[in-house]
């Protein structure tokens, strides 16, 4: 597939194109050098989102819109510490060793954030098309990869598009920018940044389809009793990607999503005090046997943790997740 070239009454057409060539990709079950390539793309789509509303936040215009500048925030802690940091934890267990960027795209990627840095409107329009291609290709694998653990982490990202794409809007129209869409792009961002999200349909990608196919986890070791008695708790990564919180308290094992459900902040940055698990960031407070709340935070509710299944064996701990 040629990364085809904007023109301004083609716009609209882009995304769409991208949403069918993911889609198209996925039905030919890309196997597992395929998925080792996808979850590399996404790595890539992820660190340019990342720096261009970083770019975007960093920049003084918005330091005077306190809300705006606090959502912009927002959505770079949520790549960064949440959906960026699954990808690369998937990427390790499909046995990639860090990010690996083609050099062409590399330069692209630097010539736009770089523009971004120097330039407010033409960072945030850059972000804007950035998040709505990222978020194309979450939607179509969350829709359509053949791998369950890879479908759920693309919904999981895939959520947060509206959102995100209201608060760059909103942004955009604080700087003066009042029709971001056909009318308002920047076609030379536009076309250096298509090639970043089309690129990875171009030859070598026609060996993706067959090969091993990515299994899906059963009953996977995390510890061992001892181990845990000894630490309290701990982190541990089941399947591709899912984080795991393991707590042992008066001898019961529990293992629990590791993300606090008031804010989706990391539980094992927390502490764990008698029977209580407390989330580091705002303080909600489970039981750490059940999961259930004892302590809401200052603002919000939070709600029972996700609890998975456990079983011991000779003093090893496995847990299964539903997926």
């Amino acid at each position: 597939m040629q990364t085809p070239i904007a023109t301004r009454d083609k716009i609209d057409e882009f995304e769409f194109t991208l949403h069918e060539s993911w889609v198209e990709w996925f039905r030919r079950d890309p196997g597992l050098y395929g998925y080792r390539r996808f979850v590399q793309q996404k790595l890539l789509e992820e660190l340019f989102t990342i720096q261009l509303v970083r770019a975007a936040v960093e920049r003084p215009e918005l330091m005077a819109e306190p809300d705006i500048y606090h959502k912009m925030g927002w959505i770079v802690d949520w790549h960064e510490s949440s959906v960026y940091r699954r990808w690369f934890v998937a990427s390790r267990a499909l046995g990639l060793n860090g990010l690996r960027i083609p050099p062409k795209i590399k330069e692209l990627m630097d010539y736009v954030v770089g523009v971004a840095k120097k330039d407010i409107k033409r960072g945030l329009m850059a972000a804007r098309i950035a998040v709505k291609f990222t978020h194309t290709g979450y939607r179509a694998a969350a829709y359509n990869a053949n791998n369950r653990h890879v479908a759920q982490l693309a919904y999981l990202a895939y959520m947060r598009e509206e959102d995100e794409i209201k608060v760059i809007d909103d942004a955009l129209q604080a700087v003066g920018v009042n029709k971001p869409d056909r009318e308002g792009v920047d076609l030379e961002l536009f076309n250096a940044i298509t090639p970043i999200y089309f690129d990875f349909f171009q030859p070598p990608e026609v060996v993706d389809d067959g090969g091993p196919q990515l299994p899906d986890t059963q009953w996977e070791r995390v510890a061992t009793v001892d181990e845990l008695q000894r630490v309290g708790k701990k982190m541990a990564v089941v399947g591709l990607w899912r984080e795991v919180l393991l707590t042992y308290v008066d001898g019961v094992v529990a293992a629990f999503e590791n993300w606090c459900t008031h804010e989706r902040d990391p539980l094992h940055y927390g502490y764990l005090m008698g029977k209580q698990l407390t989330c580091l960031a705002h303080h909600a407070t489970f039981d750490a046997r059940s999961g259930r709340v004892i302590l809401h935070p200052n603002h919000g509710e939070a709600r029972t943790l996700p609890r998975y299944q456990v079983k011991i064996a000779d003093g090893v701990i496995y847990v299964r997740v539903p997926w």
